[in-house]
């Protein structure tokens, strides 16, 4: 016997899983029209910037009624933390799924790096957006940003901090507080990534990142630990 519900609720199958969900049209409605505001609104803030983007700019460039805006959002701030929220989950799970493979603490802060400009380079809009706040990275400090901004910003920082503790802890590089390592990294991340925004995106991710890599290398460690991490 087989027993079904309205869409959107429980589905029980004899002999299958005990319970499938099944999806809600109303609720793929509101996800799609929710996905299509927040990548207009990275759009206009990437364009205009935050304080100068009009909600009616992003229901414009979502080619969607002004009334379906505030349907899904109470204003212009709840759809930058959902843009925010939403980047900030994505990079996270990026850098982690970049680190499964990395064999020594300096190879995984490399590959965080790696991922990093292939995350950014994939979403020009939302870097876009941090390259006109105008402020460095990697010492903008706790009170940069608004909103979810912050707290995605400094997640990340984190993360980068905990990197480079290890990498210290290994003897890789010459000892230094692990928060200017990974200051070093987060800035000359910027740098990288800054030039090829506004070199009009002009050469692979990849190749931004070997490059990138490669400073650091250079920078941070002896001959022979820089041939290990190659």
């Amino acid at each position: 016997m087989i027993r079904t519900s309205d869409l959107g609720r429980e589905v029980a199958l004899r002999g299958g899983p005990r319970v499938v969900k099944v999806p809600n049209i109303r609720d793929a409605r509101r996800d799609m029209y929710r996905q299509q505001i927040i990548s207009a609104a990275e759009f206009e803030f990437a364009r205009a910037g935050f304080d100068k983007t009009k909600v009616t700019d992003i229901a414009r460039t979502a080619d969607v009624s002004l009334a379906t805006v505030y349907k899904n959002f109470a204003g212009k701030d709840e759809i930058w933390d959902a843009l925010n929220r939403q980047r900030m989950d994505e990079f996270i799970a990026a850098g982690r799924h970049a680190l499964e493979d990395a064999d020594t603490p300096l190879n995984r802060l490399f590959s965080a790096m790696r991922a990093l400009v292939a995350y950014f380079t994939e979403h020009p809009n939302y870097l876009r957006l941090h390259i006109n706040e105008g402020l460095n990275w990697a010492t903008a400090g706790v009170d940069w940003g608004r909103g979810n901004q912050r707290a995605a910003w400094q997640t990340g920082l984190d993360i980068m901090v905990a990197l480079a503790e290890d990498v210290i802890a290994s003897g890789e590089t010459p000892s230094m507080r692990p928060s200017v390592l990974a200051g070093l990294a987060v800035s000359a991340l910027q740098v990288w990534l800054t030039d090829w925004a506004n070199s009009g995106c002009d050469r692979p991710a990849d190749e931004v990142a070997r490059e990138l890599v490669e400073y650091m290398k250079r920078s941070l460690t002896n001959r022979s630990v820089a041939e290990r991490s190659s």
